[in-house]
Order: C-alpha cells, then sequence, then structure tokens
C-alpha cells in the first residue's frame, strides 16, 4: 500500500509540474514544456547539444550563394578587356565564351577556412527537374580568393542554359546529416 500511496504522489507531483522530462524512442532525453514546446534534455550523455549557442564558433560556417547574371558577366568582362586596349575582335571571342545563364558562386568568409582542419561537402544545383545539373565533393581548403576583400570562393558553377525559374542549390556533408538549402532567384 505505501508503494502504491509513493507511486501515487509522484504521478501527481509530475502532473502539476511545469516540465516534464521523457525519453524519445531513440534514447534520447527531452524535456517537455507546458506551453508546447521541447528540447533535448542536456544532461544525457547520448545526445549532443544542438543549440545555436552550443556551436564553438570555430565550428561555425556560414555558406552565402552568389548569382551573376550573363549580362552582368558580359558587362564586367567588356570592361575590363576594353581597359586593356584589346581589339573589338578579341573582346568579342572572350565574351562568346561566357556561359548563358550565368554563374553561381557557393563563398565563405576568408576566416571561416582553417587550413589544418579542411571541411568537406557536396554542392548541388538543380535547374528545374529532379537531376541536379551540378554535383561535386570539394574541401573548402580548395577555395579561391574571389574580387570581394575577405570572401573566398568555394565553388564557381557556370551555368550554361538560361534559367527560366528559380534555381534551387544545396550544400550538404558527404554524410548527408547536415544539409544547407538555398532558393537563387532569377530576376
Amino acid at each position: 500500500m505505501k508503494k502504491i500511496f509513493a507511486l501515487l504522489c509522484v504521478f501527481v507531483a509530475a502532473a502539476f509540474a511545469r516540465d516534464i522530462s521523457a525519453v524519445t524512442v531513440d534514447g534520447a532525453g527531452v524535456i517537455l514544456h507546458e506551453n508546447g514546446t521541447w528540447e533535448y534534455y542536456q544532461r544525457n550523455d547520448k545526445i549532443k547539444d544542438i543549440r545555436e549557442s552550443a556551436i564553438p564558433e570555430d565550428q561555425k560556417f556560414q555558406i552565402t550563394i552568389k548569382y551573376e547574371k550573363y549580362e552582368q558577366l558580359k558587362k564586367d568582362m567588356e570592361t575590363y578587356l576594353d581597359a586593356m586596349e584589346l581589339p573589338e575582335e578579341q573582346i568579342k571571342d572572350s565574351v562568346r565564351t561566357l556561359p548563358r545563364g550565368g554563374i553561381v558562386r557557393f563563398q565563405v568568409k576568408k576566416e571561416q577556412i582553417k587550413v589544418g582542419l579542411p571541411r568537406t561537402f557536396v554542392y548541388s544545383i538543380w535547374q528545374g527537374g529532379k537531376n541536379p545539373i551540378y554535383q561535386a565533393t570539394v574541401e573548402d581548403i580548395e577555395a579561391k580568393p574571389s574580387e570581394q576583400a575577405g570572401i573566398m570562393d568555394l565553388v564557381v558553377v557556370p551555368i550554361y542554359t538560361k534559367p527560366k525559374k528559380d534555381m534551387k542549390a544545396q550544400v550538404k556533408t558527404p554524410n548527408g546529416r547536415q544539409t544547407l538549402d538555398f532558393v537563387i532567384p532569377i530576376n
């Protein structure tokens, strides 16, 4: 009878508590809040703290995408080659080599690249359809300086056909556990 009473007291105390501790099917501890939200229980050795504040600054990696249209590429190249005082025919030949759809740059700030700690990512771009028009696995230490100070180009992708609608891009780890999806607006 004492055991039943003690169990009933624990149940009643838990029912009136603001937060409730629980265990998920895969064994991770969580805290269920009164307002309907939940979070991982941080003292559980089986899980990692995934909150933004728990990620060390040297582990954060913020990738951005820059899309340059063909028209802008053409204008920039003509200006550059004209400043070099090249003949008109040579300028026209150089402009013909530009990709008609423009280029997509996956970029990151220079200070985020750690030479001794390379990170490998899979870069993909879709231009409609199920299959990507571009996909490559590249380490961040292969990045090249961009025209912008302090910015590195992780990958520069030529788009050979003019996009008719917004493109989609994705950066993910090779194991697929972490992904970052982008929509590249075509205006």
